[in-house]
């Protein structure tokens, strides 16, 4: 399988953006895109421990738990309790519980400014914010700032 980027973004029109952005800068990598915090968690549990795993993670904060639909799946009480701006918060959390997924860059691209999303409890020293209301390059500064300190380019 070719190397991934997972993209994380429930706006339609930001999605196709980031994502052509992303594959016109990083032109040998897929990007995958995941719409909601359910689709997130369903993406997760397919990734094989110790197998292929994304080069680099791009999530946003704000994320519905699902799209309405008959079969939509039922919220978790983590889900109940808190908020659709904690969704992509939450999601790192998820991801970062897996030991063979710490190291995997993460970076929140949100329109919230830093000090609302609590970034102290949830980031570590593989985990970068940047704003959309920058554009997209804060966001290319930011892969390359964290993949300076990986091996390889995102």
């Amino acid at each position: 399988m070719k190397d991934f980027i997972l993209l994380i973004e429930d706006d339609p029109q930001q999605s196709e953006t980031i994502k052509a952005a992303l594959e016109r800068r990083y032109g040998d990598v897929q990007v995958e895109l995941v719409e909601t915090e359910a689709d997130f968690y369903t993406r997760l549990s397919s990734i094989p421990v110790g197998g292929e795993r994304p080069r680099i993670v791009v999530c946003d904060v704000m994320l519905p738990w699902a799209f309405p639909a008959p079969d939509s799946p039922s919220q978790p009480p983590e889900v109940i309790r808190g908020t659709f701006r904690e969704a992509g918060l939450r999601c790192w959390r998820r991801f970062r519980e897996r030991e063979d997924l710490r190291g995997v860059p993460w970076i929140y691209f949100t329109v919230l400014d830093a000090k609302t999303i609590n970034l102290e409890s949830h980031s570590d020293a593989n985990t970068g914010y940047a704003q959309k209301a920058g554009g997209i390059e804060p966001l290319f500064e930011k892969i390359n700032d964290i993949a300076q300190t990986h091996a390889g380019r995102p």
